[in-house]
């Protein structure tokens, strides 16, 4: 489902890649194409603030959700998943993201411990520094894993 605006400059941009995709993927893939401005109670509904937003479904479940412009590499796995009935295994941070935040938590952790052991800015520090390699971390994946399903029951 591609949730557009004909006004919306990163919709316009994505628009033929979607397009040449569902024409090479036809009858595996389903695009719906829904115009924002003339459907804004659906918005409302699937909790959509941004467009454009690509929600994929398999049996009536929502599988993947982005939100903004994607390269065409990241569009064509999407579609090259769904058609095979899987989830596209998700590229994650870029390693310049990665750099940037273990770069920032390392200098908020830094003046926290030299500021006479605030607790507060180590803490915060460890939480980016965490948030540019949690996709890589075993214990968080059992972790939420598990949350998952505990809360799916």
């Amino acid at each position: 489902m591609d949730l557009w605006a004909p006004w919306c400059g990163p919709c316009r941009a994505i628009k033929p890649t979607l397009e040449k995709l569902a024409q090479e993927y036809t009858g595996q893939v389903d695009l719906w194409e829904i115009n924002a401005d003339e459907n804004q109670e659906l918005l409302r509904q699937l909790r959509v603030y941004s467009i454009p937003t690509l929600i994929a479904y398999h049996n009536d479940v929502e599988k993947v959700r982005y939100v903004g412009a994607k390269p065409r590499k990241e569009l064509k796995s999407l579609f090259e998943a769904l058609s095979h009935g899987s989830v596209p295994i998700s590229n994650g941070l870029s390693e310049w993201d990665r750099f940037v935040r273990l770069l920032a938590g390392g200098v908020v952790v830094g003046i926290g411990w030299t500021s006479h052991s605030n607790w507060f800015l180590v803490v915060i520090g460890g939480i980016l520094m965490f948030s540019a390699v949690y996709d890589r971390c075993p214990i968080w994946k059992a972790i939420t894993t598990q949350f998952r399903k505990v809360m799916a029951k």
